[in-house]
């Protein structure tokens, strides 16, 4: 997700503020979501979200909790994947990961996660965790046993013979990788962690055979990021990212990379060097 505004809201960070560490997350949305303590007192569940540029919080969840919000602005609006949503800023003295790891004197957009994202049935979080704080540290998501890490500094894995190198682009808040779907056709995709199902494009769609305009889920007989990193029947979605790709400028993409091909998988996200690393 992106603002929509010439004013950035962004998040201010103290140096050294995260330490690395091992943090459970639960998968039932299919989502990496951890637990977080605002202010204090707040407890929520945010979800680890590099499709997101900043730091958000539910506006139900914000209002319910009395967290000082400002006004809503037509200036400021976030587009999800689904749809568009108002913000307005919210104040808050700290966020916290973990006992040893807190963010603080920050500030956050609120919104209508739900208007972001089709999940009726599941639900969504309370927040989402992006791109302005991410991209600070090597973040590793381990599917299999559910646990994320956060290094601030460089990981001791690095320059082992541990892992497969996948090299990614930046545009704008959004990570690109080469996927190649079915053996046959490679095409930018967005890498997203709180993506819960994998999603192509109606062009991409129409390349492999699909119906477009078919609302149903699709399965994909392949999906690869290497020849060593590859997974068969994945579920898709297919999806219009217009609004998405618009907020972005210079973001081509074909498809948004999430857990129902990422579950199989331990991955490190390097923002310097712009690779991830998918572990053996």
């Amino acid at each position: 997700m992106r603002t929509r505004s010439a004013i950035f809201i962004g998040v201010l960070l103290l140096p050294a503020m995260l330490q690395a560490g091992s943090i459970p997350f639960s998968p039932h949305r299919g989502l990496v979501e951890v637990n977080v303590t605002l202010d204090g007192y707040i407890n929520g569940s945010f979800g680890i979200d590099t499709g997101a540029d900043g730091l958000y919080i539910d506006r139900e969840f914000a209002e319910s909790h009395n967290l000082s919000l400002g006004p809503v602005s037509q200036s400021k609006r976030v587009a999800g994947v689904s749809g568009v949503a108002e913000a307005s800023p919210v104040s808050l003295r700290s966020l916290r990961i973990t006992d040893d790891e807190t963010v603080y004197n920050l500030s956050a957009v609120a919104v209508d996660i739900g208007a972001l994202s089709k999940q009726p049935e599941s639900g969504h979080p309370d927040g989402l965790i992006g791109h302005d704080i991410l991209r600070r540290f090597y973040v590793t998501v381990d599917y299999p046993s559910q646990r994320m890490e956060l290094h601030a500094s460089e990981p001791d894995f690095i320059g082992e013979e541990s892992y497969e190198e996948i090299p990614f682009e930046m545009r704008g808040h959004l990570i690109i990788v080469n996927v190649t779907v079915n053996d046959d056709i490679t095409v930018p995709m967005v890498f997203d962690y709180c993506a819960s199902l994998s999603t192509i494009s109606p062009w991409l769609a129409g390349q492999i055979g699909y119906d477009p305009d078919e609302d149903l889920r699709q399965t994909l007989s392949s999906v690869s990021l290497t020849d060593e990193v590859f997974s068969e029947n994945v579920q898709v979605a297919i999806t219009d990212h217009s609004s998405l790709q618009g907020t972005v400028p210079g973001a081509r993409f074909e498809g948004i990379l999430g857990a129902s091909f990422l579950y199989r998988f331990k991955m490190t996200v390097d923002y310097k060097r712009q690779k991830i690393y998918v572990h053996k």
